[in-house]
């Protein structure tokens, strides 16, 4: 008598935000679904997040974001843009599974994810006076070398990461340089974040055109984070200490 053994069904998740054709979300499933058979029984949590844009000043409006675990790894995430939904989902697919091949082989994802890509997200033109915080985030920071915090950004493929640096215990940040894709610390050793409160920030943010201004809160002293958000608004990131807010992810999606 042949036995049939069984094989779990895969961890995958598909969200679809908006409104998609029937034909590219089935799409889309069928392909994370293969996705997770390439990354192996070490890869957990296949999650696929398709969004169709509406903002007319945008041209690339598919944009799609994959993330999954990997066993000893951690986390690795990719997010990216283009013109129609189906070539978003395998570009994405494809990225994240060629990443993940090379954090296994060689412990990192290489240069190529440093530099900014030609499907980065873009932001939506939304007039200055209508911008808003449309998320706050609370966040407990982990404890990370400075080392770990750049690994992290680029395997998380963020601009930016908040952490709390365990060498001078104090809340840093690693970003990427606009220009050369180089991964930046602030505040380097010996320097102090420049404090100014909200109203401040977003004019830097305005003036500058850079994705994020970190800065000191004036009244508590801790670093924050304002950010541009690709619908046109910001979001906030503030650390607290334990005990005062669930457990965070000490980043932002960016």
């Amino acid at each position: 008598m042949t036995r049939l053994r069984h094989r779990p069904a895969l961890d995958v998740r598909v969200e679809i935000r908006g409104e998609l054709p029937r034909e590219d979300a089935e799409y889309a499933r069928a392909r994370a679904q293969e996705t997770a058979a390439i990354l192996g029984p070490d890869a957990h949590g296949l999650r696929l997040r398709l969004t169709r844009v509406r903002e007319r000043s945008v041209t690339r409006p598919a944009l799609a974001q994959a993330d999954v675990r990997l066993d000893g790894l951690g986390p690795l995430r990719v997010q990216l843009a283009t013109g129609a939904v189906g070539e978003a989902v395998d570009l994405v697919l494809g990225t994240l599974a060629g990443r993940a091949v090379r954090l296994r082989e060689q412990g990192d994802i290489g240069l190529a994810a440093v530099h900014e890509s030609a499907y980065r997200p873009q932001y939506a033109d939304r007039p200055l006076a209508l911008r808003r915080i449309a998320r706050l985030k609370e966040v407990v920071l982990a404890r990370r070398t400075p080392e770990q915090a750049a690994h992290e950004l680029l395997a998380l493929d963020r601009r930016f990461h908040l952490f709390l640096d365990t060498r001078t215990g104090r809340d840093s940040l690693v970003h990427r340089c606009p220009l050369s894709g180089a991964v930046a610390l602030r505040p380097a050793d010996g320097d102090v974040l420049p404090a100014f409160d909200l109203a401040e920030a977003a004019r830097r943010l305005w003036i500058t055109g850079h994705p994020f201004v970190c800065h000191a809160d004036p009244e508590g002293g801790r670093a924050r984070v304002l950010y541009r958000r690709y619908d046109g608004h910001y979001g906030l990131i503030t650390p607290v200490a334990d005990g005062r807010c669930g457990a965070g992810v000490p980043s932002a999606r960016n």
